[in-house]
């Protein structure tokens, strides 16, 4: 059976914490759930004071020791079907009386052996796939041509490239979108394609820790979720590096190979349905109008502080963080407040309409069928507040709120354009598809509009304005209450 941890695996093996130690293997149980892989060790209360030899659960004593455990960083996990090495390990759980059972968890699964066992694991290379890279990339690591035969029939002929890819370098490390093909056949019998799903790569000289590779990874999702306006998963990690090598039954090694991993902190996207392939039909760009200049860009962007934070909340409202419309306003609110705070560049503080109405302008975001930029602003940052606010009388009709939360959408995602230096052809594209028609009429379709005030006024309805001299924040009472309900996205 293949190296592997599936759910619902139970794989009963030994631990270790060194190749050298002297004292018995310790037995365990190595299972699989929605948080990753979880280490059941059985043992027995003993003390080289008290106890006669052999000892056998002294290591183990020492790990879940009340209060003063003794957990190596690293242990090794080895049974019939290979060895995992689990990294930046911890205890979870223990159990008292005669016969304790004792819990690890590790941060890190690798599906192979080091050669040395280190606290921690530097890597050059770490490889993974991603919900929607394969359409972002558009590579064609497969070609075919077909051609008639004389007396019937075809001749096919079949080309497998996987050389294509692009590459840039970002904050320390050189990243890499890949073609991949991996297949199998049997000459004059079969030939099936088992995936050909692109990866990205990061890669440092002198090794990065797993998760710097990660997080180093993190902005290229961002940007696949905010480009395709759908929910997107991690769906595979693996590393390369020497100190993983390609090992043979002799001993001998073939040097690095790419080696399975599991990371905790994504372990349980791997099992979330895969989008289908409409969710990638009105995406607002791809990898070729973007190309590694852009690419580097990007990532260079997200390294500030202040840009990460504006893309943060909108891509988790995006990736499904919560069902509830208010939430997503709040949260895209919280992004566009942030994007238009990173737009002023100044580190002035200052209303949040005004930050909003900033990304409108320099998104150049126009929607006259709804309202003028700067009531749509004010929409969005009245609603925010009144959602805020429990004291505030205000609170938006389920069509307010729901015509204003997608239309958010839209702008937060819409800054991608002229941040990235994009051909504005392509904004004047997104601003055409789908995505964005159906967040316009979200409100043409019911007749809502937006005053310039940022109320809300519906077709064939007398608008109420908020009192000019009444800060948005604390509306007098008397002003007209709208009754709204939750409701799923």
């Amino acid at each position: 059976m293949a190296n592997t941890l599936e759910p619902g695996d139970v794989r009963v093996g030994h631990v270790l914490e060194d190749y050298e130690q002297s004292d018995p293997i310790q037995s365990a149980t190595l299972l699989f759930d929605d948080r990753g892989g979880e280490l059941k060790v059985a043992y027995l209360l003993e003390s080289k004071e008290h106890d006669p030899e052999p000892h056998q659960f002294l290591r183990a004593n020492a790990w879940f020791k009340f209060n003063d455990g003794d957990l190596p960083k690293t242990l090794l996990f080895a049974d019939n079907r290979g060895w995992v090495t689990m990294t930046d390990t911890r205890v979870t759980g223990t159990s008292m009386g005669n016969f304790p059972l004792g819990q690890i968890r590790a941060r890190a699964l690798i599906f192979n052996r080091p050669r040395t066992i280190q606290p921690e694991y530097s890597v050059r290379d770490f490889m993974s796939t991603i919900d929607g890279l394969e359409a972002f990339a558009r590579f064609a690591p497969i070609t075919f041509d077909m051609q008639p035969k004389d007396g019937g029939g075809h001749r096919v002929e079949l080309i497998v490239d996987a050389a294509e890819s692009v590459s840039w370098t970002a904050g320390g490390f050189v990243y890499s979108v890949h073609a991949n093909v991996s297949w199998t056949g049997q000459d004059g019998r079969s030939f099936e394609i088992l995936d050909n799903r692109p990866y990205l790569q990061t890669t440092r000289e002198g090794g990065a820790t797993i998760y710097e590779h990660y997080r180093a990874q993190q902005p290229v999702r961002a940007l696949l979720t905010l480009v395709h306006g759908a929910a997107l998963s991690w769906r595979s990690h693996r590393l390369r590096d020497d100190e993983f090598p390609m090992w043979m039954l002799d001993g001998s090694d073939h040097g690095p190979s790419a080696v399975d991993v599991i990371l905790e902190a994504t372990v349980r996207q791997h099992r979330a349905e895969e989008p289908d392939s409409s969710a990638f039909v009105f995406s607002a760009f791809r990898l070729h109008d973007l190309g590694a200049d852009g690419l580097a860009r990007w990532v260079d962007l997200y390294g500030d502080d202040d840009f990460r934070h504006a893309v943060e909340p909108a891509v988790e409202v995006i990736n499904g963080a919560t069902k509830f419309l208010e939430p997503q306003l709040m949260m895209l609110a919280i992004s566009l407040d942030r994007f238009g705070y990173f737009r002023f560049g100044d580190g002035t503080r200052r209303a949040m309409h005004e930050h909003v109405q900033k990304c409108l302008e320099e998104a150049q975001l126009d929607w006259p069928e709804i309202g003028s930029r700067v009531g749509i602003a004010k929409a969005i940052a009245n609603v925010n507040n009144d959602l805020k606010h429990p004291d505030r009388p205000e609170y938006p009709e389920i069509d307010e709120l729901a015509g204003i939360t997608r239309l958010a959408e839209v702008i937060a995602r819409t800054q991608l354009f002229d941040l990235l230096g994009l051909d504005p052809i392509l904004r004047t594209d997104f601003l055409a598809s789908n995505d964005v028609r159906y967040a316009v009429q979200g409100f043409t379709a019911i007749g809502i509009t937006v005053n310039e005030d940022g109320t809300f006024n519906h077709a064939g309805q007398q608008p109420v304005e908020r009192p000019a001299n009444v800060s948005p924040r604390h509306p007098p009472s008397g002003t007209r209450v709208n009754n709204g309900a939750a409701s799923a996205r």
